[in-house]
């Protein structure tokens, strides 16, 4: 059988915020993860989340490898996502880290706002929710 070839999408700008600059905001929320190229989905949590990308800790082993295309999908503060990127590190047999490819400035600034409202939380005493 015949597969199609997976086409990753350019970021919209350059990304000038790498992993260290980022800020990485502790968060607890079911997500799904896509592993287009190999069919495959698995469930399990963002541990946390920046601007760049996000860990995960998946329910099961994850059998890919770095560079892997994947699609996120999870819900925070009442707002669904769904955000392409590649596998940047693998940590264990369960967590990895998903640095994101944005398809749109309106995707990013979406992102960007819920990274003000989770701190904006944090500051409050207020913690994020599904």
């Amino acid at each position: 059988q015949r597969q199609t070839p997976v086409q990753i999408p350019a970021p919209v700008e350059p990304d000038k915020y790498d992993r260290r600059a980022a800020l990485r905001e502790k968060v607890d929320t079911s997500a799904v993860m896509d592993l287009v190229k190999i069919a495959l989905q698995l469930r399990g949590s963002i541990v946390d989340l920046s601007l760049s990308g996000c860990r995960i800790h998946t329910d099961e082993r994850f059998p890919a490898d770095i560079d892997t295309w994947v699609e996120t999908e999870f819900r925070l503060n009442g707002l669904p996502f769904r955000l392409g990127g590649v596998v940047r590190v693998i940590y264990d047999q369960h967590t990895v880290g998903i640095r994101f490819l944005y398809r749109s400035t309106r995707m990013r600034e979406q992102v960007e706002e819920l990274m003000e409202d989770i701190r904006e939380m944090k500051e409050q005493g207020i913690g994020t929710r599904e």
